[in-house]
């Protein structure tokens, strides 16, 4: 059963076994927690994520729900920050939503749903990735569709919700399924551009961040406290450095092999995975320059000026800003931008670049590096691109926009391609 065919099934039948039949070993109970993890697979997902769902404990829940939980951070819908399918109570609708744990903070701050509300403000005034387009809002959700006693857990749900989308499941196709995935997965970017903004702490990292929020703390504050925690963390267990294959120096191009910088593989798993081990990718490059950096005396009061552009969003057309000395000028410290790849492959697996990475790397010509981080998994190193466009590289496209044109044109008639099939 695919997720379309499970909130299908929980619209048919849940309504129905709640007003008329016993809760003790319901054969819709059971069907709905089993399917759930065929509708939301691992192979989809990733082993860094836990599914759980719930019809009640002892009772028929007034809302059922399915979680899908970031292991890291938290395996409860009760604490923490978790996506969760949250059905109306009239079970004819469903939200996607980035939401707290409302028990946990209903036992731990005086007036929960002020802090709840706190909390999901400071988010969406400053995470990038929250866009209301394609049906995805930032407004309240309402889960209250037909009136009865509204409790509390129902309010804190509603209060709880930082980011969402609808489905009215009646209107809901089995073709749709895909799209469902796929709102799945930009939930799941936004998610992990929330996690990266934890403060950490061994002890516990979600009541150090609430208690940041609520203490009025700064998006900027607890950007630079999370990620210069984050930094030092992956500095102790791991080490970047250049792959034993290359001759590079600074100012000097890298004498690459011919590769293509693509594939054509995009799998939703891949997307999700990719965003962690990317930005893992890009501290690991921060260490590596400040490093750099301090070593030669004309750089190093630049090292603690290195900027991490992507926390505040994709649209640079690269990662990192860093130094270097001018070739021109020795005396003369020059800003670099550095696009920052990983992967798990080796040095000469192809990478995928943007259309406007591929433009600001013409615009910055020489400032404008790519830093390939390989063997991420095991050994990571490092392989720096100097020159993009050099001749022993190729970059192929394999993405095309497709744009509505109006039939009635005549000019546009001329250009369309004839129907070859």
């Amino acid at each position: 059963m695919n997720l379309v065919a499970l909130l299908k099934y929980m619209q048919e039948n849940y309504g129905q076994q709640k007003s008329n039949y016993s809760f003790k070993k319901n054969k819709v109970a059971k069907k709905f927690k089993e399917e759930v993890k065929v509708a939301l697979p691992a192979s989809v997902l990733g082993d860094e994520y836990k599914i759980s769902a719930s019809v009640g404990k002892g009772q028929w829940a007034t809302i059922p729900w399915i979680a899908v939980h970031d292991k890291d951070v938290s395996t409860s819908v009760q604490r923490g920050f978790n996506l969760v399918y949250l059905f109306t109570n009239d079970y004819q609708g469903v939200y996607l939503s980035l939401n707290q744990g409302y028990t946990y903070v209903d036992k731990n701050y005086s007036n929960a749903n002020l802090a709840l509300k706190r909390v999901g403000d400071f988010w969406r005034e400053n995470l990038s990735l929250l866009i209301n387009t394609n049906d995805f809002t930032t407004e309240q959700i309402i889960l209250e569709r037909k009136i009865e006693r509204k409790n509390r857990l129902m309010n804190g749900y509603e209060d709880g919700n930082i980011y969402s989308k609808y489905y009215d499941i009646a209107q809901l196709k089995e073709s749709e399924n895909d799209n469902l995935i796929q709102d799945l997965v930009h939930m799941l970017m936004v998610f992990k551009e929330l996690k990266t903004h934890l403060v950490p702490n061994s002890e516990d990292q979600i009541k150090a961040t609430i208690d940041f929020i609520l203490n009025n703390g700064i998006y900027s504050e607890l950007s630079e406290k999370a990620k210069s925690e984050k930094i030092v963390e992956i500095e102790k267990k791991r080490k970047l450095v250049l792959g034993k294959e290359e001759t590079h120096s600074r100012n000097s191009v890298v004498k690459e092999e011919k590769a293509p910088y693509i594939t054509k593989r995009d799998y939703a798993k891949e997307a999700i995975r990719n965003t962690e081990k990317g930005l893992q990718g890009e501290y690991l490059v921060i260490n590596y320059e400040r490093e750099r950096l301090t070593q030669n005396p004309i750089t190093k009061p630049y090292a603690d000026k290195i900027t991490h552009v992507a926390e505040s969003g994709d649209g640079h057309g690269f990662d990192i800003i860093s130094y270097d000395i001018n070739p021109d000028a020795p005396n003369e410290v020059i800003e670099i931008y550095i696009e920052v790849k990983t992967t798990t492959g080796n040095r000469d697996a192809p990478f995928y670049l943007s259309d406007n990475e591929l433009n600001v790397a013409r615009i910055k010509g020489a400032l404008y590096k790519i830093y390939r981080v390989y063997n991420y998994n095991t050994m990571p190193q490092l392989k720096i691109i100097d020159n993009l466009f050099n001749e022993n590289l190729e970059i192929k496209p394999i993405n095309y926009i497709v744009k509505g044109v109006n039939q009635n044109d005549n000019n546009t008639k001329n250009q369309l391609p004839k129907n070859t099939l």
